[in-house]
């Protein structure tokens, strides 16, 4: 079952690539490593579609990310877990491209959908969360096209039911644009 979960999850994730590009919305792809709750390492890739959507005077743009996390703990009954999200990211610029980088704060508040409800101790309660976010980053090169970001990430379900222990995890990013 698992095995099908992942087949699945990335076949949507490749299905969301092919329509980002038919769009023309692509904007590029992201990698993550971190640390999670449950002595849990965290791996995500994740494609980044910008639709120019941005508010005061540029400064706070939009931009949609759908991802596929993998959760892996040291101990426990459950000790893998498969993420898939998708997330309105939020990124506020610090400074402007003419200084060569982009420093900047983003946020979010998304949905993800989780392969079990458990990973090691925790209890999470349902497949479906929300995924809260924060991140700090700088953009740089030529085209701004590097990024790299360190980000904080909670993932739960709100109490929509008695068993929302949460995940946390800590994550260092680069992220290309295209």
């Amino acid at each position: 079952m698992n095995k099908l979960f992942k087949i699945l999850g990335l076949g949507v994730l490749g299905a969301s690539v092919s329509l980002a590009v038919q769009a023309d919305g692509l904007d590029g792809i992201k990698v993550a490593v971190g640390d999670g709750s449950e002595s849990s390492d965290v791996y995500q890739i994740a494609v980044l579609s910008d639709f120019g959507q941005s508010f005061f005077d540029n400064k706070l743009k939009l931009h949609w990310e759908t991802g596929y996390t993998h959760w892996s703990a040291d101990s426990g009954a459950n000790q893998d877990i498969d993420v898939f999200s998708i997330s309105p990211i939020f990124t506020y610029e610090l400074g402007s491209a003419d200084q060569g980088y982009v420093p900047y704060v983003d946020f979010s508040i998304g949905i993800a959908y989780l392969s079990d409800t458990e990973i090691g101790s925790k209890k999470l309660g349902q497949h479906f969360q929300f995924d809260d976010r924060l991140s700090v980053g700088v953009r740089f090169g030529g085209e701004l096209e590097h990024d790299v970001a360190l980000g904080v990430r909670h993932v739960s379900n709100a109490s929509m039911d008695d068993d929302n222990d949460g995940f946390d995890a800590v994550s260092l990013a680069y992220s290309f644009r295209f």
